[in-house]
């Protein structure tokens, strides 16, 4: 008599079993050694990582994926370039004129924000705070507005059901409609004008810094 074996599928993950959290995520990787801060033993440089045995395979299978992907599928050619760029590409491109954020810092906490999208996401968040205090269904979100967002990195601010003057609506529409044209200090006033704080920490900031995200290095003897 013939049998049929069962396959038994996938097991799912119960994504609710435990409350995600960033820290015990990041004390994770630290202790499996995914990744470790470059130069830990003699204080570490921010921004600045080694990947440890796990890590380098999760690095590895991800490059063998997007090569899998964009080579074979998509049959287009894998170049490997030099990673330093003589100035004159970056002063012909704007780079180096234009390729700056004006950012602000938490007062108390030194939390650094790029004071753009500060601005667009605490007056974004009273808008909608608006709508909900007002019954107005909130437009459904857009998947490309949405997809800008996290390419951004833009930070998520709580929504709070504050019905705001029409004439106040106004003008958070106006500025949001022109928040990539204002310079550092004109960011500076709005934050000053419309009392905006850390969203996380509610904290004041300071004066919009210039941080140019370009940085010098030499070749050669110097």
């Amino acid at each position: 008599m013939a049998t049929e074996a069962a396959t038994a599928g996938p097991t799912p993950i119960n994504k609710t079993a435990h409350p995600f959290t960033r820290g015990a995520l990041e004390d994770l990787l630290s202790r499996r050694f995914f990744y470790a801060p470059a130069f830990e033993i003699y204080g570490g440089v921010a921004g600045l990582y080694d990947y440890g045995p796990p890590g380098s395979a999760l690095h590895a299978n991800i490059l063998q994926e997007w090569r899998k992907h964009f080579i074979i599928e998509e049959s287009m050619l894998e170049l490997d370039t030099t990673i330093m760029t003589p100035s004159p590409v970056f002063e012909t491109s704007g780079h180096v004129a234009r390729f700056a954020d004006w950012m602000v810092k938490d007062t108390k906490t030194g939390d650094v924000l790029r004071a753009d999208h500060l601005v667009e996401g605490v007056l974004e968040a009273r808008l909608k705070g608006d709508k909900e205090a007002r019954g107005v269904a909130a437009n459904p979100p857009d998947e490309a507005a949405e997809a800008d967002a996290k390419k951004k990195k833009k930070k998520i601010v709580k929504t709070t059901a504050v019905k705001l003057d029409d004439a106040v609506v106004q003008e958070y529409e106006t500025v949001l409609n022109q928040i990539d044209n204002y310079t550092g200090p004109q960011l500076g006033e709005l934050v000053r004008k419309f009392n905006i704080t850390n969203p996380d920490t509610g904290n004041e900031v300071d004066e919009p810094v210039q941080f140019n995200l370009m940085f010098d290095s030499s070749i050669g003897p110097t």
